[in-house]
């Protein structure tokens, strides 16, 4: 093998070596600590709200003009006003997602809120808790390319974007809050009893 290609291999190599040293020895690069933390911090990021779902004593739903407000009565969710009992499977179903409710996307210097429809929101939901705590959501506008819908905590200034599911769901049970009828079981028909063919042989002609 030529020489001068011979040198130059080792010359890379050295210079290769003296960089993977340089890096470890000045700590260069994210750690698997670094890593770990940014990720939990990401996560972090996306949360909108953590609570006890289970200390939720009233829950009150808003859309447009329209209020409904469920308050619980020992084990029994009522429809306040008229003491009718709610839709217990679905409210039940929606504090429980609101209390560890995430966020898709968390969106970065948000700005003037009127541009997400949030300066005034079309729909919210409050969750009080037993020891006097409330935590409210507000929902706006859709996001232009239809990934989820824009919402906020109260009080708040970040704005987030959460799945289109839990808002349509919040909007049916402000316009039906009330748990629905028992169906009544159709009546069953009688049996009618069709009499035995007799066995008996007949005598002959």
């Amino acid at each position: 093998m030529n020489l001068r290609v011979t040198l130059g291999f080792l010359v890379v190599a050295v210079l290769l070596g003296g960089i993977v040293f340089g890096l470890d020895k000045f700590n260069i690069g994210p750690t698997p600590a670094a890593n770990s933390t940014a990720t939990a911090a990401a996560g972090q990021n996306l949360q909108v709200f953590t609570f006890d779902d289970s200390k939720v004593t009233a829950f009150e739903l808003h859309q447009g003009d329209k209020t409904v407000r469920i308050e619980k009565n020992q084990d029994v969710w009522v429809v306040a006003g008229t003491g009718e009992p709610a839709n217990r499977s679905s409210f039940n179903s929606l504090i429980v997602r609101m209390s560890q409710l995430r966020s898709t996307r968390r969106v970065d210097n948000p700005g003037d809120l009127k541009q997400y429809g949030l300066e005034t929101p079309k729909d919210s939901a409050i969750a009080e808790l037993n020891d006097g705590t409330r935590f409210e959501l507000q929902t706006g506008d859709k996001t232009p390319v239809a990934t989820g819908t824009y919402a906020k905590s109260g009080g708040g200034a970040d704005v987030f974007v959460i799945q289109d599911q839990f808002v349509s769901d919040l909007e049916r049970l402000v316009n039906d809050p009330k748990e629905p009828p028992t169906p009544t079981p159709r009546p069953v028909p009688p049996t009618l009893e069709v009499p035995a063919a007799d066995a008996t042989p007949k005598p002959g002609p």
